[in-house]
């Protein structure tokens, strides 16, 4: 039976060729998450600026932000028992941010955050309320996406998302049994690595998936238009609307990207509720599949192929779908635009 010691226990020395190992292992790590994150990032900023867009003033958007991101309001809002596993998810990962620096440092030998000082068992301590919590909310989000399955998720189940919620579960469950073993316990050295390596598999395949909102909705929410269904006026004689990529913002863009697939604008759609072709969700996910495939200098048309026509002539403009997103993204700028683009250009 495992025993609960006072501290966390971590490897007392790493030999030169686990450092050098681990630094590898991190250049790759790094390496292939920039791979992909580098193209979206291209991809975004590439596309032509927002004219309307003020940055001022800026206390509202501190403001959604801290309400938004931070405390996760919304997430909670709307499906509470989901909401809070969700967020339980995030505030794990806030509280890791400082154990997980220290992790790597600590490999290398410069460790600064001592579980047998005072602080250092706080916040060794602090950390693993919220590893227990995140495993729990994860292991939660897992049953509702795999076996609950509501249809607004979508009817394909997605491995990725199975794998980054098994991944998860294991970076939690690596450290909260790091407290059930002694220093000098061979177990602890076998810990420490299998933490690690599930750290450096994570990274890289977040830009691949739609956990990317990991680290784009947060910019979503705090560089919104700043009020709700605020449809950005035509702006001078050559624009009609969202045509082709090159009529993109970075703004729509970055929304784009944000997407995490949660279906919680399909659900609250009466036109999707209705039987009508028009899923908000997929609009936007067909914005995603455009850029990835022609990019924002594409003058490929943005209805046909990537989103239907009389999908976005079904829209009632209500504004649930906006209303509803947890990470920002406004989408009826966005489908108005491609209503603009077809009437003015008479498609």
């Amino acid at each position: 039976m495992l025993a609960f010691t006072a501290t966390l226990a971590e490897p007392q020395h790493f030999s030169l060729a686990e450092k050098l190992l681990l630094v590898v292992l991190v250049a790759a790590s790094a390496g292939a998450f920039w791979h992909r994150f580098g193209v979206v990032l291209d991809k975004i900023l590439k596309s032509k600026k927002d004219p309307s867009f003020h940055l001022f003033p800026i206390g509202k958007r501190i403001w959604d932000f801290v309400c938004e991101v931070l405390f996760q309001t919304k997430v909670i809002r709307q499906r509470p028992l989901p909401g809070l596993a969700h967020a339980f998810v995030f505030w794990g990962f806030c509280a890791f941010v400082l154990v997980t620096l220290n992790h790597f440092a600590a490999g290398l030998g410069l460790g600064f955050l001592n579980p047998a000082s005072f602080f250092g068992r706080f916040y060794t301590y602090f950390a693993a309320v919220f590893a227990l919590a995140c495993a729990v909310g994860i292991l939660g989000l897992f049953v509702r996406r795999f076996l609950v399955r509501p249809k607004w998720l979508g009817e394909k189940l997605s491995w990725e998302s199975g794998f980054i919620a098994f991944l998860i579960f294991l970076l939690m469950v690596t450290y909260l049994a790091s407290f059930f073993v002694a220093n000098a316990d061979p177990a602890t050295r076998i810990l420490w690595w299998v933490h690690t390596l599930t750290l450096l598999t994570f990274l890289p395949i977040i830009p691949h998936t739609k956990h990317l909102h990991l680290i784009l909705s947060p910019a979503t929410v705090f560089l919104s238009r700043g009020g709700f269904s605020q449809i950005p006026p035509l702006v001078g004689d050559e624009d009609f609307g969202l045509i082709a990529g090159t009529d993109l913002t970075q703004l729509t863009s970055l929304q784009a990207y944000s997407c995490v697939e949660c279906g919680r604008c399909t659900e609250h759609c009466p036109a999707a509720n209705t039987g009508k072709l028009l899923n908000p969700k997929e609009i936007i996910l067909g914005l995603r599949g455009y850029l990835n495939d022609l990019g924002p200098a594409s003058e490929e048309p943005l209805l046909g192929k990537y989103n239907a026509q009389e999908a976005a002539f079904q829209c009632t403009t209500c504004g649930a779908c906006e209303f509803q997103c947890p990470v920002g993204i406004e989408h009826l700028p966005i489908i108005v635009g491609l209503r603009r683009g077809a009437v003015n250009t008479g498609a």
